[in-house]
This record gives structure tokens, sequence and C-alpha cells, in this order.
């Protein structure tokens, strides 16, 4: 009898390790092998060439360097040029300040190069920017990139 009994255990055994065997792998189930036709990397966008809070704290910036006081310095009592100007976006949260203010004449324009930074809920970033003179006290920033 007790033979019988571990003959039948065998053939129970082996029959239920082929239900388990018989079932999708790990492989199968995690990855998926699916081809995407895209085959070439697209280049990163800024995300503050398209962002309406970056433009908008862009136009802020732009206001904040052509009405720096460049003779004066800033409040804080420093020489010629050597001053920080503080500018803030009460539409988006943003602010930041100004330094680095330089002013070059350009022919009939006026150009100033500067460096800002700007703190948002997402952290804070250092930019390089230059804004000059169009006509008709109009400013244009002809640079604003991210460092």
């Amino acid at each position: 009898m007790l033979r019988y009994k571990t003959v039948w255990i065998l053939v129970m055994t082996a029959g239920l390790g082929g239900c388990v065997v018989a079932g999708p792998s790990v492989e199968d189930t995690l990855l998926d092998p699916t081809i995407t036709g895209s085959t070439t990397t697209q280049p990163e966008e800024d995300p503050a060439s398209s962002d309406s809070d970056a433009v908008s704290d862009r136009r802020i910036v732009r206001n904040a360097v052509s009405a720096a006081d460049i003779d004066t310095g800033s409040d804080n009592g420093a020489g010629k040029g050597a001053g920080r100007y503080a500018w803030s976006n009460p539409e988006t949260g943003s602010s930041g300040v100004i330094t680095t203010l330089s002013q070059e004449r350009q022919g009939d324009n006026i150009c100033r190069s500067f460096e800002t930074s700007r703190q948002r809920f997402d952290g804070i970033a250092l930019y390089q920017g230059r804004a000059c003179a169009v006509g008709a006290g109009e400013w244009a920033l002809i640079e604003f990139t991210k460092r």
C-alpha cells in the first residue's frame, strides 16, 4: 500500500508542476515588446521658450533692466554699474536679482548685458541676458539663456 501512495504522490506532483509551467513567464508579463517608429532623439526644448510664466518673467526682467539706473548703482550704495536690482512678478510668484549689469552703446542703440537669478516654486536658476533699446523708449530682450 505504501508503494501505491508513493506512486500516487509522484503522479500528482508531476501533474501539478505542469500547470505552473504552462503560464506566461515573468519576462513576458514585465517586458513590453512593442516597437515604436521613433528612432531619433528629439532635441530637448527650452522650457522657458514655451512656458507662459517664463514669458511673463522675461517681460518683467526686460522692464527691470531697462529701468535700472546704472549711473548711481543701486540702493545698496555700490559704485556705478555695480548694483543689484531686485525684480518680482506677482503674476507668477517668481523673483530674482539682476547683477553684473553693464551698458554698451552700438551706434545709436544702447544695449545692456546682465545676469539674473530666477526663484520659483520649482527651484532657482541663473540666466544671462542682453536687452537693447529699439526706439521710442521701447526695449527688446535680445538674449535670455539659462546658464
